[in-house]
């Protein structure tokens, strides 16, 4: 009885760190690349850039921003998206940068749903979306230059930004 007790116990000791990954059954989060995961993210960034589309061009910029920040907030429980996270959070960053630099104080905070934002001024506008546009390139080429092992995942995700580039030039 105390050799099986024993064997139990180191079983269940060597399987703990394994758990506390997420690799178990329960309470941890997925490691790995998944459609799911990857739908969910190309449809928020997808619907974010249709309601960013309708927005005046001096509010898209923020709207881009936050629509990027959701996107990766998304996959922070996911270290298989670690690339593609960061290449999010680098368009992000830009678009911060924008604001900071070229915010309008003399313009009305939009309200929209349940968010707000800010507007740049009208003149920065060609300089935002030349900022914008290089940031969608740098984070395309570093999503299809990761290694995708099991799927086309990060390539899905980099299909939406070059799409988005699209957009800003029309």
């Amino acid at each position: 009885m105390s050799r099986l007790l024993s064997t139990v116990l180191i079983l269940l000791l060597a399987a703990a760190p394994v758990l506390a990954q997420g690799y178990g059954g329960y309470g941890g989060a997925s490691s790995k690349l998944s459609d799911h995961t990857t739908n969910k993210v190309v449809r928020l960034l997808e619907r974010g850039l249709r309601q960013c589309q309708s927005l005046d061009s001096v509010y898209r910029y923020d709207c881009y921003r936050q629509n990027y920040g959701d996107a990766a907030r998304r996959l922070d429980e996911n270290p298989a998206y670690l690339p593609a996270q960061q290449a999010l959070q680098h368009i992000e960053a830009t678009l911060q940068n924008v604001l900071s630099a070229n915010s309008d104080s003399a313009a009305d905070t939009l309200r929209r749903r349940d968010k707000t934002f800010t507007a740049i001024n009208s003149s920065a506008v060609p300089q935002s979306k030349a900022a914008f546009t290089a940031a969608l390139e740098t984070a395309r080429t570093q999503l299809l230059r990761t290694p995708d092992t099991g799927g086309d995942h990060f390539s899905r995700i980099a299909k939406v930004l070059d799409s988005n580039k699209v957009f800003l030039r029309s």
